[in-house]
């Protein structure tokens, strides 16, 4: 039995513990692929529904809205109700969503469907990082949540590439229905693999009510925002609007969360320095990261005038060698370095990157920007799983469910906000003082391959900016105490 509320350690059997890394690898690899897998279907869902790209665009749109709002929520729910218990509800909900979306009828219900597979993707994407902090001894999380950032990755690099196989051979449907068979199995394992909640501590007490409505709302308002910024126009009213509903629902949240006794998100988890900088960090690595891999394909296709095909395989270089590298920097941070160590390398390693590529890049061929991605890539694969292990391993024993809600909203939040704000600086050199995405692409036409080589330019230095950031927060991290683990009672599992 596992009493959330005692000091006692959990001992799992090692094949469990082989079993858990695995499982909760691949639902971060599903929800991964999920978030990618449909955007090269988006050409077959129009032509088979018969509307504008503008109206299967927010298949995905949708799905990144509701995945990141409901993030929070079930941090909370799983600390509450029991992790695996909602580790097995996700699935199901995710499932059933890749269903129902095999078989819409239409767009509008398709649209509704991918919001309730969203759902169920918040949930696989939030609690296995709670499940690593709850169930795996000290000395094997950083080697998982190595393990976790490399299906990650694999996900990511898989997406479109998978896509784009399924649609041709079988049909757009089933780049949905395919994950209904592959979820049934992994729930299976679970239910045999995984220990068992029998015993949570009974907690009497409210929940949180108004903080998950201004959460959700806030979220959703300030995501719909930096999604949709680009397309209106940043100074359109719906945008404007939007953005300053995101700022009143988030002065309500922090309001409620500050006076409520039992919070959706407890304000008191950033006054511990080891869980907030590290989480800074990540923040801004990941505005970083994602801002100017949003950036590059403009470059690539536009100034250095490559095909589509050729760009992706050379935004693969990112996401190959960090799949390669993350399991062993996780199982370094266990064993042999420490997690801060480990972060201000990797973040050292990115800020040195980003200083050099402004000066390379104005070389000919294609060697400047692969080797930027293979070393950015590389250092990520260094810095994300002690980051993640440092980050769940500072927080509250009893609320892994809510670290983790926290982890996962900030990781999203860096990525959309590093793609507006990266975008803006590089858009300002082609359309002036108001970038839409329509006239951005018109503008790139037209402009010679100097000038956005420019944009770039400045892109990056930005990107140096915020990988400083990083680098700053991880230094200013406070050095890991010795763990007293150790001389307390085990129960094996």
């Amino acid at each position: 039995m596992i009493n959330r509320g005692s000091n006692q350690v959990i001992v799992i059997d090692p094949a469990k513990q082989r079993w858990i890394i695995y499982s909760i690898a691949f639902s971060a690899f599903m929800v991964m692929l999920d978030n990618y897998i449909v955007n090269i279907s988006l050409p077959a869902i129009s032509k088979s529904f018969n509307v504008g790209i503008d109206g299967v665009s927010w298949i995905v749109i949708v799905y990144l809205l509701i995945l990141t709002s409901a993030i929070p929520f079930f941090g909370k729910l799983g600390d509450r109700v029991g992790l695996i218990k909602l580790f097995i509800a996700g699935y199901i909900v995710f499932i059933s969503g890749s269903l129902l979306c095999g078989i819409s009828p239409s767009l509008y219900m398709l649209i509704f469907y991918r919001l309730l597979q969203a759902l169920g993707g918040a949930v696989l994407y939030t609690v296995p990082s709670a499940i690593i902090t709850r169930f795996l001894p000290p000395e094997k999380r950083g080697y998982s949540f190595g393990i976790l950032a490399t299906a990650a990755a694999v996900g990511f690099a898989m997406g479109s590439p998978l896509g784009g196989l399924i649609t041709a051979n079988f049909g757009w449907p089933w780049v949905f229905l395919i994950n209904i068979p592959i979820g049934f199995v992994a729930i299976i394992i679970v239910l045999r693999k995984f220990p068992r909640e029998q015993e949570i501590a009974q907690v009497h007490e409210k929940f949180d009510i108004p903080g998950v409505f201004y959460c959700f709302f806030w979220l959703i308002t300030l995501m719909f925002s930096l999604n949709m910024g680009r397309k209106l126009g940043w100074t359109s009213p719906l945008i404007v609007v939007s953005l300053l509903m995101s700022m009143v629902f988030l002065f309500l949240f922090i309001r409620q969360e500050h006076y409520f006794k039992f919070p959706l998100l407890d304000l008191k988890l950033f006054r511990i320095n080891r869980f907030t900088y590290p989480n800074l960090a990540n923040f801004f690595v990941f505005m970083a990261a994602n801002g100017t891999n949003f950036v590059l394909p403009f470059y690539l296709m536009y100034a250095l005038e490559i095909s589509a095909e050729k760009a992706g395989l050379v935004l693969m270089a990112f996401p190959l060698i960090n799949m390669i590298i993350g399991p062993f920097a996780g199982k370094a941070s266990d064993k042999l370095v420490s997690s801060r160590l480990l972060c201000i390398i990797g973040a050292s390693i990115s800020l040195i990157a980003t200083i050099i590529f402004p000066f390379t890049m104005y070389f000919q061929g294609l060697w400047p920007v692969i080797m930027f991605l293979f070393i950015t890539g590389f250092s990520l694969g260094i810095f994300l799983p002690p980051n993640n292990n440092q980050i769940m391993s500072a927080a509250p024993k009893d609320s892994p469910g809510m670290a983790s809600g926290i982890l996962r909203t900030l990781t999203n939040l860096g990525s959309v906000i590093g793609v507006a704000v990266l975008e803006i600086i590089f858009s300002f050199f082609f359309v002036g003082k108001n970038p839409t995405a329509e006239n951005q692409t018109n503008a790139l036409s037209n402009f010679s391959p100097e000038s956005i080589v420019k944009g770039l330019h400045y892109v990056i230095v930005f990107a140096a900016v915020l990988y400083g950031l990083a680098l700053l927060f991880s230094v200013l991290t406070p050095k890991r105490r010795p763990s007293l683990s150790t001389s307390l009672p085990a129960k094996t599992l």
